[in-house]
């Protein structure tokens, strides 16, 4: 065994560490290229995996993970349209356009009958073996063009049966990589007995059992391709491409969940999926992601992972009447008007909810039915226009206090409007509205440190809209003599280290990448103006 402390390669006192998993070292680096290509590359690792009685298997760091790191970068294993899917070319997986005059139609595949691109997509490596069977067993698909579902985005539910069907033509072509498949959770014992696995145990089972002939599978065997998929995959989203899939990423798929995650995920234009260390990962903790919307109430979020992902979440967060102190889920209590209402056991959905200062309670199916209230409502308001928003506020403030679930999520919403809306772009706003986004975007940032703090989308999102509104106020303040000079240079460099630290959140996702350029360089031509 070669001593920590000496070359891999060569035995010889070495100080040189591998940059990815810091286990090994190298006297330099054409022995850390040797090493690399010998067989280093698969073993280097950052993490590893663990397993315990309440996540099973999960991903647990090998050494410290910065904050910002790229830990981990996956190709997808497999990869198709999602279980109701818009028309997808099911070659290059982009979306279809409506058909141009004159033709009425989509371009269909010679053989099969699924919609494509065109002639180019039918020999494409991802369709020519479903392709193929479909052809030989005389199936063909029939979904067509219509006209009076134009700008509609009608979803297809026959594209459910397409990546199941990849899955189970894998056991033949690469055992494998089917095994290696077949290792991930499928929760098929808790999904059996819902909804759409009532309408899959009769559409998917025709179509592979019968249809395709796979008689030797049993209905079993199917359906937990199926559930594995649903437990497993992640929805792919490449804008640049057109392109709306979902895909298993097999060492991504082992990260487990954490309302108060320090991982998030995002993909590259090759489809690979980055993930991300939100904050500084110490040597032997636990990498979690989250499945959820901070923002959300635990009685929701926990509602949300067993319908969406069959497990209860036991993290610190559901744990705590509180919510970490911010009582997300609480209400103000309409008797005493001091106490806010929570859960007596927040691990159990149907406890009963109590006042912390008063006697009074409610019941979990009353605040069940309220939440479901105030999402219809929320789900009604204008969104052309932050008044309908800012109403919701004031109609509900002796109700909701200014954490509640409501109250951030349509705060959140209102630090959108401000600055998009019509009659509310950021050149159009009143003093007082810039400086309500202001206060919004604050008040929020502090809510993401405890909730959704360090890399995560959410601040980068808040930074950048505080950031904007900043630049405003202040050449406001400056032009009505309310600042000097000097003043606006301080609060313009306060506004660029938001920028940069926005930027370096937001580096990653693709989409961004324009937009960020442009403001960082207006920014900066301000900060040049004498």
């Amino acid at each position: 065994m070669t001593n920590p402390g000496n070359c891999a390669v060569c035995g010889v006192a070495a100080s040189q560490k591998c940059g990815g998993c810091r286990n090994v070292v190298y006297c330099g680096k054409e022995h850390q290229i040797i090493h690399w290509k010998k067989g280093h590359k698969a073993e280097c690792k950052c993490y590893e995996i663990a397993t315990n009685d309440i996540l099973g298997r999960h991903l647990r760091a090998t050494r410290d993970i910065k904050k910002g790191e790229i830990f981990l970068r996956e190709k997808p294993f497999i990869y198709g349209p999602k279980v109701a899917s818009a028309p997808t070319c099911l070659g290059c997986h982009r979306s279809l356009p409506n058909p141009v005059p004159p033709q009425k139609n989509f371009y269909k595949c010679s053989r099969c009958s699924w919609p494509l691109c065109g002639p180019q997509c039918e020999n494409s490596a991802h369709h020519i073996d479903e392709c193929e069977l479909m052809s030989a067993r005389k199936f063909k698909a029939k979904i067509d063009f219509d006209p009076t579902k134009e700008g509609t985005g009608k979803k297809e539910s026959a594209y459910c049966v397409i990546l199941p069907l990849r899955c189970i033509l894998l056991r033949n072509k690469n055992p494998e990589a089917f095994a290696r498949f077949a290792q991930l959770e499928d929760h098929l014992n808790e999904r059996m007995n819902t909804p759409l696995y009532r309408i899959l145990s009769a559409n998917l089972l025709t179509f592979i059992k019968t249809i395709m002939g796979f008689s030797e599978w049993s209905d079993d065997e199917v359906l937990r391709v199926a559930a594995r998929l649903d437990t497993n995959t992640f929805e792919v989203r490449q804008a640049a491409a057109g392109q709306k899939l979902r895909a298993i990423y097999t060492n991504a798929a082992m990260i487990s969940h954490d309302c108060v995650s320090n991982a998030r995920h995002t993909f590259d234009d090759q489809m690979q999926i980055l993930f991300i260390a939100k904050q500084k990962i110490a040597k032997g903790e636990i990498i979690a992601t989250s499945y959820t919307q901070p923002l959300k109430s635990t009685l929701m979020r926990r509602q949300h992972l067993s319908q969406a992902k069959c497990f209860e979440c036991t993290c610190a967060r559901c744990k705590d009447p509180e919510e970490l102190g911010t009582f997300a889920g609480a209400i103000l209590c309409s008797r005493c008007k001091v106490g806010k209402i929570i859960s007596t056991d927040p691990l159990d959905n149907g406890a009963l909810w109590k006042c912390q200062l008063c006697p009074h309670e409610i019941p979990a199916k009353q605040i069940n039915w309220g939440n479901g209230a105030m999402l219809k409502e929320i789900e009604s308001l204008n969104k052309m226009s932050p008044r309908a928003f800012e109403e919701f506020l004031h109609r509900y403030r002796d109700t909701l206090h200014e954490k509640n679930t409501h109250v951030l999520q349509v705060k959140y919403a209102l630090t959108q409007l401000y600055g998009n809306a019509p009659g509310f772009k950021m050149h159009e706003m009143n003093d007082a509205a810039v400086k309500r986004k202001v206060e919004l975007c604050q008040e929020l940032l502090e809510v993401a440190e405890i909730l959704d703090g360090g890399w995560s989308i959410f601040r980068g999102n808040l930074l950048l809209d505080l950031q904007e509104a900043l630049v405003v106020q202040a050449k406001r303040e400056f032009e009505s003599g309310l600042l000097t000079k000097a003043n606006v240079q301080e609060k313009l460099t306060e506004a660029m280290e938001l920028l940069k630290e926005a930027v370096e959140i937001m580096k990653l996702e693709p989409d961004m990448q324009e937009a960020l350029a442009e403001r960082t360089q207006q920014l900066a031509k301000e900060l040049e103006l004498d």
